[in-house]
């Protein structure tokens, strides 16, 4: 049976909740996915994560694509209200790179190396 839009989403949150479980993080899935928020993720010694997830076969090349191609998630990002020291940000998996990580900040996104999340 092919895999839906809905149903390749979703699977690539339970692989970045995997990848937040490793990293030893607690994490909480956003049922139903209608919050601009998939996942909220907390450490002993890290800031806590509000992160959404979204799956693309088209690369990117710059984070001027993202800003463009996602600009209506990154606005709702921005309305989240985020406790003190919380990091918002936007995980993509694209199918030939894996995971690229920005951070949602109010003036824009800035790309954040993978041992950061």
């Amino acid at each position: 049976m092919p895999q839906t839009r809905y149903t390749r989403g979703r699977t690539v949150e339970y692989l970045a909740r995997e990848l937040l479980l490793s990293r030893g993080y607690h994490v909480i899935q956003s049922a139903g996915s209608r919050s601009p928020v998939d996942l909220l993720a907390w450490h002993q010694n890290k800031s806590l994560l509000l992160v959404q997830v979204k799956r693309t076969r088209t690369p990117i090349e710059w984070p001027g694509q993202v800003v463009t191609r996602y600009h209506e998630d990154l606005e709702a990002l921005r309305q989240v209200p985020k406790p003190y020291k919380a990091n918002v940000q936007l995980w993509l998996w694209t199918v030939r790179e894996g995971w690229r990580f920005y951070d949602v900040m109010q003036g824009g996104i800035c790309e954040v190396a993978e041992d950061v999340a």
